[in-house]
């Protein structure tokens, strides 16, 4: 059968021509072939792939339509030289109704968390997974949730819920150890101990059982070193006295970055789609920082927003031609991942503004060195000096990246981007580059 664009079908079209001709998994790997799939629809949707902007040579792509809970898995490694690939999984169905959308993220972010684990001089490569219910339908039963006293998610679909990161867990097992799985958008420490009783390739599991748990505050912290960082560079101030930051999305890792501007004496305009989360940065310490606090009302007016720093921690792309002649800021210091529409064009559009842009694998990379301090036994005394090294390491922190980026005379993104790559070559000192051995053998496997 050879059906054409299938990456415009949707995750229950892309369903369907699997069961049509009876399968339940495929893959799309890098070989000395070139780029090539499972057979049959794997083989055109390869095809595709590989002539998508953010395809990178990526190792591997690994999907299975599970029945049961009406999800499509898909497991991305980008490389595996510096170790086992590690990102996040996401659960998410907004921006995915057509699978071009996920394979879309799913690129950037596995090759965004090889960076990123470069940069962190990890002995992880990169990969991200993503669960993509079929419809928006099944996205919200398997999502929906109540909050308890203190806010924490009470999901009312439990019995559902764990079904299927049991079903995700299985699958990543299968794979037979290229990808280790993490706590990412809509997923919790509580799912990946759900994965853990049939799968030992996950990290971020709750403190409870020696988990390092939800990373975020520990993110959004060496994001604000490395605000405080730019700030001292450029303008010689300590903290954020008289500074302004405006930050898109106040959630898990922005409502923390919030709080930390507070208390160096910053001043905030923030938006969320969630108004909740807003008032609760408006109200933080019994409303003591009220009068320092602006919440605007839509997208288009936090782009907008006077200030001296913007700060994205939602979603990705957001920085693009459209939307950087907006902004009305001198530095770009945020959580978010991927925030560049145009990887390789976007960050230009900010220079030529005469916009700092501190690129987010470089800033935000303490979520993914918190799931790196739970293999060995957590210490959180290692996690506040590695939050230091993001401030002032004299190799990979943030003034170190400035002061490159100003000798050179090219922008911080460029310095970043060349660190990665270099570091990126470098194979783990045991492990080598045993990944795409497993690869192979789970792709021989399937075929047989």
């Amino acid at each position: 059968m050879i059906v054409k664009n299938i990456s415009q079908s949707t995750p229950m079209e892309f369903a369907l021509l699997m069961e049509e001709v009876g399968l339940e998994r495929g893959y799309i790997i890098k070989n000395e072939h070139g780029v090539v799939g499972s057979g049959g629809l794997f083989n055109e949707l390869a095809k595709e792939v590989a002539q998508m902007k953010d395809y990178r040579n990526h190792e591997g792509i690994f999907f299975k339509w599970d029945k049961e809970t009406k999800c499509m898995f898909m497991v991305f490694v980008h490389s595996t030289v510096r170790g086992q690939s590690q990102g996040g999984t996401r659960l998410k169905y907004r921006d995915y109704e057509k699978l071009e959308g996920a394979i879309y993220d799913g690129l950037r972010l596995s090759k965004g968390m090889t960076d990123k684990n470069s940069i962190s001089k990890l002995w992880w490569g990169g990969g991200k997974a993503i669960i993509c219910p079929v419809d928006q339908a099944a996205f919200d039963k398997i999502n929906d949730n109540t909050r308890n006293a203190i806010g924490n998610k009470i999901f009312t679909n439990q019995e559902l819920r764990t079904t299927l990161f049991k079903n995700y867990g299985r699958f990543v097992a299968s794979l037979g150890g290229p990808y280790i799985a993490a706590e990412d958008m809509n997923t919790t420490p509580e799912d990946m101990l759900t994965i853990l009783t049939v799968c030992r390739y996950v990290t971020c599991l709750p403190a409870s059982v020696g988990g390092s748990n939800n990373p975020s505050r520990w993110t959004a912290d060496g994001v604000f070193q490395s605000m405080r960082a730019t700030i001292n560079h450029f303008e010689g101030k300590h903290d954020l006295t008289g500074m302004t930051v405006a930050i898109q999305g106040v959630g898990n890792v922005g409502g923390p970055l919030a709080e930390f501007v507070l208390l160096s004496g910053g001043s905030l305009v923030i938006f969320d789609y969630d108004k909740d989360a807003c008032n609760a940065i408006k109200s933080y310490a019994n409303n003591a920082y009220a009068d320092k606090v602006t919440i605007v009302n839509t997208p288009e007016e936090i782009y907008a927003a006077q200030c001296d720093v913007f700060a994205p921690c939602a979603i990705g792309g957001i920085l693009n031609s459209t939307t950087i002649p907006t902004l009305k800021c001198k530095y770009v210091v945020g959580a978010a991942n991927n925030q560049l529409g145009n990887f390789d064009e976007d960050y230009k559009l900010l220079r030529d503004r005469n916009i700092v842009y501190l690129p987010d694998f470089y800033i935000n990379r303490m979520g993914i060195i918190n799931c790196a301090n739970e293999q060995y036994g957590r210490l959180e005394d290692d996690l506040k000096m590695e939050c230091k090294k993001i401030y002032n390491d004299q190799h990979n922190g943030t003034f170190a990246l400035l002061k490159e980026a100003e000798a050179k005379n090219i922008t911080p993104q460029e310095i970043a981007i060349h660190w990665a790559t270099e570091w990126g070559k470098v194979p783990h000192p045991i492990w080598g580059h045993r990944g795409i051995e497993l690869i192979k053998s789970y792709c021989a496997h399937l075929n047989h």
